[in-house]
């Protein structure tokens, strides 16, 4: 699968959803740097407006566009696959508890996150924070090595393109 450079190419639009989430996953392990080098940096500079910025815009995107990206895969990835390929359903399974157990373990970080930011807590945990992201990263690997792959292969371009129309509207966009 392709992988575009930010810098020099347009970023993958819902016409190309596989690229799309492909490209999601770049954001996840960005967001993932930013949170695992956050303790360091507050050990070393305090609870900064700098601090505060980068814990709204971790967030905003793990609660916004993490949840986004997990529900285009359950929606539109997932049954055509296990239509197609039923032998696939112990993967969608494995793939379908990952999602919950990373919103679960999002929901203590985000609340850690929060209250760090509002001064009603002392410090963050790191090695919460880091798990979280080892297992966010981990699963976004299983996701490149097989999901995508194996939608690329089961879902015909018609289809791939409905459902990059659909993923379009839940985010209150017009298709196109």
């Amino acid at each position: 699968m392709l992988k575009l450079d930010s810098l020099s190419a347009a970023a993958p639009s819902f016409d190309a959803p596989l690229e799309m989430l492909n490209a999601c996953h770049d954001k996840v392990r960005l967001f993932c740097q930013q949170l695992d080098a956050l303790p360091a940096y507050i050990t070393a500079n305090g609870n900064t407006a700098a601090v505060g910025n980068t814990i709204a815009g971790i967030v905003g995107y793990f609660e916004v566009a993490g949840p986004a990206h997990h529900q285009d895969e359950e929606d539109e990835l997932f049954p055509l696959i296990l239509a197609r390929q039923p032998d696939a359903a112990p993967k969608i399974e494995q793939l379908l508890g990952e999602h919950g157990y990373l919103h679960a373990r999002w929901n203590a970080i985000r609340d850690d996150l929060n209250a760090y930011a509002a001064g009603t807590l002392a410090a963050l945990d790191a090695g919460e924070i880091h798990e979280f992201t080892r297992l966010y990263r981990e699963h976004a690997a299983r996701e490149e090595a097989w999901l995508f792959p194996t939608a690329e292969a089961l879902i015909s371009g018609d289809e791939l393109h409905a459902a990059g129309q659909r993923m379009a509207i839940r985010r209150g966009q017009k298709p196109r």
